[in-house]
């Protein structure tokens, strides 16, 4: 099996345990994800891939240039945005972070095993339930924000938390063009530079989501700035890092985090 990052990987493992192999091509937590670039060895693994998870909405185009380069008739491929049913030509591509709709994500990798080892169908089902439930936590701990923060101003360098912060009924209170310009790998504008340092002075944002991943000296000032102005900064990955178990213990640690930072 291979999954084009990780983070589709571990829930993965997960479901599949013993029975599945997976290789996660994103996987480096220091690396730009929008930069990446297949290699020979990527190329090798889909093609022998028995099942193939993707993300969609363009974050990991490489895969259907991999599919493409190898096709094969007897290979399924799960496309996690179309599962989750997101779409659209702005639509934020980090949708690991929308927790609500994972669960299907799960559900859908138990199916497509099941169907591709029929005798171990049931343990994928069971092992996707499981981890559906090991959510629970996670949805509390949003719920959690909700009810004691709703409406709380953020700021983030980039989208990748936009989910999370939706669910939390926090509110975005820095340049969403900001954030999409540093995702498409542009400068922000001087007017969303200048807004955005204007969020920090006056602390108007209760804590900068910062990306690590995806960084420019733009992203680069606005940190710098947060710690000069006493703004609490959370880090979020798009990937999962190697200091978290699984994708659960990742989410809930950055959670727990940005609730410290609101308040505690």
């Amino acid at each position: 099996m291979v999954a084009s990052t990780n983070v589709w990987g571990d829930i993965a493992k997960q479901i599949g345990g013993d029975h599945v192999t997976i290789t996660s091509i994103m996987s480096d937590p220091n690396a730009d994800p929008h930069e990446y670039e297949a290699d020979a060895k990527t190329g090798a693994a889909v093609s022998k891939g028995q099942l193939v998870i993707e993300n969609g909405l363009g974050y990991d185009d490489f895969m259907d240039k991999l599919l493409s380069a190898s096709p094969n008739p007897n290979r399924k491929v799960l496309t996690a945005a179309d599962v989750m049913q997101i779409s659209g030509q702005d639509a934020n591509p980090h949708i690991w972070y929308d927790i609500a709709k994972v669960p299907d994500v799960a559900n859908a990798i138990a199916t497509q095993l099941g169907s591709l080892d029929p005798a171990d169908a049931a343990t994928f089902t069971a092992n996707a339930k499981t981890f559906n439930d090991s959510l629970a936590p996670v949805d509390a701990a949003i719920t959690n924000i909700k009810n004691k923060y709703s409406g709380a101003p953020v700021g983030y360098t980039e989208r990748v938390p936009g989910y999370l912060v939706d669910a939390a009924g926090l509110k975005l209170a820095t340049p969403a063009s900001f954030a999409q310009s540093i995702e498409d790998g542009n400068d922000p504008s001087p007017a969303d530079n200048a807004a955005f340092d204007a969020a920090l002075n006056t602390k108007a944002i209760k804590v900068l989501l910062y990306n690590g991943q995806v960084t420019s000296p733009a992203t680069d000032a606005i940190k710098t700035l947060a710690q000069k102005d006493s703004v609490p900064i959370v880090g979020v990955t798009e990937t999962l890092p190697p200091s978290d178990k699984d994708f659960q213990a990742w989410q809930l640690r950055q959670i727990n985090e940005i609730t410290t930072a609101l308040g505690g």
